[in-house]
């Protein structure tokens, strides 16, 4: 594996990798955040893209009030995470930006895997009724959070 994908052993949720994934039709998002250290994620629905600071609001709603402030947030080249606001709200954080290689999804295997996995798991829920797929969303996350992983051996919980 690289260095890409095998973080220090250290604090857990830092870095941690966004990717907003769009699923169902392209009328709505899921903002997928993943610990690379414990492999352990949060899954935001969206109805649309965010902007760099509603991106920024939704990190210290959903993930930096339980889990505190990563040193490294990796993310793909989407306007909100090449913007100065973004860049400014990282630097206040004293949060180093790292950007994928763009049209190179592999340089973020594990957050594009858990894409892979979430949208398989959220047809399985919603094959009657695909409309109803933020009800499951939870569900989801946490069936992802119980899993053991087998770069680890354990379970986020």
């Amino acid at each position: 594996p690289s260095s890409e994908e095998s973080p220090k052993m250290g604090r857990g949720w830092s870095p941690i990798p966004l990717f907003p994934a769009a699923v169902f039709r392209r009328l709505t998002t899921i903002l997928s955040i993943v610990d690379r250290f414990s492999k352990a994620c949060h899954l935001i629905p969206l109805r649309k893209l965010p902007t760099a600071f509603q991106t920024a609001q939704l990190l210290v709603k959903h993930v930096f009030r339980l889990h505190g402030i990563p040193q490294d947030i990796l993310s793909d080249r989407g306007p909100q995470f090449t913007s100065q606001v973004w860049r400014n709200f990282c630097s206040a954080l004293h949060a180093k930006v790292s950007l994928t290689s763009g049209f190179h999804p592999q340089s973020n295997g594990q957050t594009e895997r858990l894409n892979q996995d979430l949208e398989s798991m959220l047809r399985c829920y919603t094959s009657t009724n695909p409309s109803d797929w933020s009800q499951f969303l939870p569900w989801v996350e946490y069936a992802h959070n119980s899993h053991v992983s087998a770069a680890t051996g354990l379970s986020p919980f």
